[in-house]
């Protein structure tokens, strides 16, 4: 009886994507069937994880994207003790360095990516900002945010604001409409004349 791990099967793969694998291979100095291998275990790997591939390069990138900027991971409670000390003491102050932060982000995004704002949104959802519902509408060049969290307290709703603004002045826009208050934050952008 054979050793099924042994057994080879032949599979169909487009041949552009071939190509690309083959020159990923010998970039990379790797026989190409042991890429192939290694791309499928990963691949029932993630789906062993309920996740598919894409997810989870789509996280890597997001991931990528936060340490780009310099963002540090520090828990919700420590977050929360600094914010209420700090917005106490100085929100104005606190407020401007989430604009300039969101400002940092839109240019990274702006440079890198070729819809800026579809990845800005996909970072606003992958829960660093404990946001229940994130939803953009485009109509023509117009720009809405509607996001809703019932974890956000009032300071961190501004802050949120301040991030979304500076991130989309970056980007070339500017808030035509604004509404905030504690968890929601509704922000209509129109791109700016300085774009």
């Amino acid at each position: 009886m054979q050793n099924s791990s042994k057994e080879k099967t032949l599979i169909s793969v487009r041949s552009d994507l071939v190509s690309k694998l083959n020159e990923v291979a010998n970039r990379h100095g790797r026989n190409f069937n042991r890429i192939m291998t290694e791309i499928l275990k990963q691949a029932v790997r993630a789906y062993g994880m309920k996740r598919s591939l894409r997810e989870i390069i789509d996280e890597y990138e997001l991931l990528e994207v936060h340490r780009e900027a310099g963002e540090i991971f520090v828990s919700r409670d420590i977050l929360d003790h600094l914010i209420n000390k700090i917005h106490t003491d100085d929100a104005e102050t606190f407020r401007w360095l989430w604009h300039q932060t969101g400002r940092r982000y839109g240019i990274h995004l702006r440079a890198k990516f070729n819809d800026p704002i579809e990845t800005f949104v996909r970072l606003l959802k992958d829960g660093r900002w404990d946001l229940n519902e994130v939803r953009v509408e485009r109509d023509q060049e117009l720009v809405e945010f509607k996001c809703f969290s019932t974890l956000l307290s009032e300071e961190r709703t501004a802050h949120l604001q301040e991030f979304i603004e500076g991130a989309m002045n970056s980007m070339g826009f500017e808030a035509k409409e604004k509404e905030c208050f504690r968890g929601i934050v509704r922000l209509k952008f129109s791109p700016s004349n300085a774009s």
